[in-house]
């Protein structure tokens, strides 16, 4: 039997937009090995969040994608939060070398545009809800 799917919303904190409210937690092996390889188009309001991830590869996609490395912290009352890392617009398809940011402790892919939509910075807190 395989585990349930995990579907998340992101929010940004900063002005309420959401970044994801559709977002799949690749937290089982194949689901992080394939990731969206073999996507032909991710759908606005969709993303895939990687837990304990801090880098990806652009080898075998079809599509470019805006890509969020987060940092996960605690709250004054004891929460996670997330605060945006850095940002990555446009990531083509093939890139030769692997996208990093030592500093975050997850990353987050989503359609091209919407870290310009949702005017996502490094230093923003975002929350993930069920």
């Amino acid at each position: 039997m395989s585990a349930p799917r995990i579907d998340l919303k992101v929010k940004s904190l900063k002005n309420q937009a959401f970044i994801a409210d559709k977002c799949f937690v690749a937290e089982r092996f194949f689901d992080r090995l394939i990731g969206l390889i073999g996507k032909r188009e991710l759908a606005p309001g969709s993303g895939v969040l990687f837990p304990k991830c801090n880098n990806i590869h652009m080898w075998f996609m079809s599509i470019p994608i805006d890509v969020v490395f987060l940092r996960r912290e605690k709250s004054a009352d004891g929460s996670d939060v997330f605060r945006i890392s850095s940002t990555h617009e446009k990531v083509k398809p093939w890139k030769v070398l692997p996208l990093f940011d030592l500093r975050a402790t997850d990353t987050l892919e989503l359609p091209t545009g919407t870290i310009a939509r949702c005017l996502a910075q490094a230093g923003d807190e975002v929350v993930c809800l069920n």
